[in-house]
């Protein structure tokens, strides 16, 4: 949704699937001071507004408040199944665990103005703010399992990380003033539940999906990579047309674009996956239509641990250059996408490639290692299934390992060609244990 905010606008990706039906006939939503959306209640047999308040509110008194928005007439009587819509910032609520799993470069968390450095395992609140400065990258993972990843010379705020008591729907709300955001956000049953990307301009998401949302101070970009996102002009985005996998957006002071066809994954051209020569160079084929190419650098497959990126505008009508500096020998992983001419980047493309500086006296070579890494924050987890599959049959794994207890796993030597891996994770929440299966990721790997 886009709405004026002083003389800006502000981009919302909000997951929340309640309704926005009142708890008796003609009841307006509740919207909190800062234009939140209501958190949604179903009304249960027994309860009054007196007896909400006192379980479920700040102060017994603010049930007044919710009587008023929602105009219902007596607070000791209400109609089972209506539902009421309260202003978030009345509700008693419980902070969602946050942690800092990797960083590269110069990282703070800015706390009340106070700013520290970044550490592995840091544990982040409601807030806080993350800053990259140039070159470098930060991730952050969710007790639940969402994850964002941050590239350099981006600032996100943590406006909102808390689970309301009321209905246990999880309030997960980050502005981001600058830069952009990759975001996974894991699929949630729970109604009510909001996962919220803010920037200048406005763009609604569901629950579920894979998305990246960029922003500067008039303009914001919206690339969906998997699932679905919702993208409406107004207050609200209950009617928002769907943009689906593969499509992007772009939103402004005058509204949002209409959905564009993200460019394809480039190709990375033969040699490319083997450096070794003192500076890293890729060459990449042309992707018709393509602007420019952005590529980063990663220790591991899920790309948590970005450590360098590069754009290039440097294109002939063979291939496009992108030069990096010094890494030292080992095996890493490049991510290719291709932009273009509104600068919307396009689906992404993953490659192994492995760094070789020996020289002829150089001991031989160890075998190549290859490290995938995916996001395992929340108290609840109790385990992993890794699984690796050949491109061509991705129905029989060629790697199998259940019963892992720590979110890596590392590989050697695997044959040249395509893969798809993918992480199950099991969890045991209030005596109730859940499966979830991962997203599906693709990896190349050359010889």
């Amino acid at each position: 949704m886009i709405r004026a905010a002083g003389a800006g606008l502000f981009l919302t990706a909000s997951l929340s699937l309640a309704s926005q039906a009142a708890a008796q006939p003609g009841g307006p939503p509740a919207r909190g001071p800062g234009g939140e959306p209501p958190v949604a209640y179903m009304v249960r047999p027994g309860d009054t507004l007196i007896g909400l308040a006192r379980s479920y509110m700040n102060r017994p008194g603010d049930y007044r408040a919710v009587q008023k928005a929602n105009r219902v007439a007596e607070p000791r009587h209400l109609r089972q199944g209506s539902q009421l819509n309260i202003d978030p910032n009345l509700l008693k609520a419980t902070p969602i665990a946050a942690t800092l799993s990797a960083f590269t470069g110069s990282v703070v968390i800015e706390t009340n103005g106070q700013r520290a450095a970044a550490r592995v395992g840091m544990p982040l609140a409601e807030g806080q703010t993350v800053i990259t400065g140039p070159g470098a990258f930060a991730t952050f993972e969710l007790d639940d399992g969402s994850r964002v990843t941050l590239p350099s010379n981006t600032r996100v705020r943590i406006a909102r990380l808390r689970q309301v008591l009321i209905n246990n729907a999880p309030q997960r709300v980050f502005q981001l003033d600058q830069g952009k955001g990759v975001i996974s956000a894991t699929p949630t049953q729970t109604p009510g539940a909001r996962f919220e990307v803010r920037t200048p301009v406005s763009v609604s998401a569901v629950r579920g999906t894979e998305f990246r949302v960029g922003a500067s101070q008039d303009k914001a970009q919206t690339e969906v990579l998997k699932g679905a996102v919702g993208v409406a002009a107004g207050q609200t985005a209950t009617d928002a047309p769907t943009i689906a996998a593969g499509f992007g957006v772009s939103a402004g002071a005058g509204g949002v674009g209409g959905p564009i066809e993200l460019l394809p994954a480039p190709e990375l051209t033969a040699g490319g996956q083997l450096q070794r020569e003192p500076l890293v160079r890729f060459s990449v084929e042309p992707v018709k239509g393509a602007a420019s190419y952005h590529l980063m650098l990663a220790r591991d497959a899920g790309f948590m641990d970005v450590f360098a990126e590069a754009n290039t505008q440097t294109t002939t009508r063979e291939r496009a250059i992108a030069d990096f500096g010094q890494v030292p020998s080992g095996d890493y992983f490049v991510r290719l996408t291709a932009i273009d001419p509104d600068g919307l980047e396009g689906l992404p493309a993953d490659y192994a490639f492995h760094r070789d500086l020996g020289g002829p006296d150089a001991p031989p070579a160890t075998p190549r290692q290859y490290l995938f890494r995916w996001s395992g924050a929340g108290e609840a987890v109790r385990g992993y299934r890794f699984q690796l599959f050949a491109a061509k049959d991705p129905a029989t794994p060629i790697v199998d390992r259940p019963g892992l207890s720590e979110p890596r796993v590392v590989l050697t030597d695997l044959s040249p060609g395509a893969y798809v891996w993918r992480v199950t994770t099991a969890r045991l929440e209030k005596g109730v244990a859940t499966e979830t299966v991962g997203t599906s990721r693709s990896l190349r790997i050359g010889p």
